[in-house]
């Protein structure tokens, strides 16, 4: 699944501007992080359409940057985001952030990983019968 990382200066209306193009380009967000420091931020977004979203992005003026990660479904249930934090860590695989992404029927979490033990995560997934994106 990828992922587009954007650049903004932490000016009013910057968020809005990327948000409004996606709109009106009939682009739905699925799943949103935003990080800031003092002068700026970080939005990371998934949505239905990736190829659309970065052009229009793109196209609007900003930089961006495209991001391999994995959404992992997991259950409503106690426990259930340890087990794949347990995995990865008992594995060497270090996350690197995570955010969520929520369907009606199932949450999953997003991952990124090292791009270099991706393979790994992903066989570490199916071997444990978890399912991902």
């Amino acid at each position: 699944m990828k992922q587009i990382s954007v650049f903004l200066e932490k000016r009013k209306g910057k968020l809005k501007e990327i948000t409004s193009a996606l709109a009106d380009e009939n682009v739905s967000i699925k799943a949103v992080e935003l990080v800031e420091s003092s002068e700026f931020g970080i939005l990371r977004i998934i949505t239905d359409d990736i190829a659309k979203a970065a052009e229009t992005i793109e196209k609007n003026g900003f930089s961006l940057t495209l991001s391999d990660v994995l959404a992992v479904e997991i259950d409503d249930e106690t426990g259930a985001f340890n087990k794949v934090v347990s995995l990865f860590s008992d594995e060497g695989i270090d996350i690197e952030y995570c955010y969520t992404l929520n369907s009606e029927s199932k949450g999953s979490f997003i991952f990124k990983i090292n791009p270099k033990l991706l393979s790994k995560a992903k066989s570490l997934l199916q071997a444990n019968s978890i399912s991902f994106k």
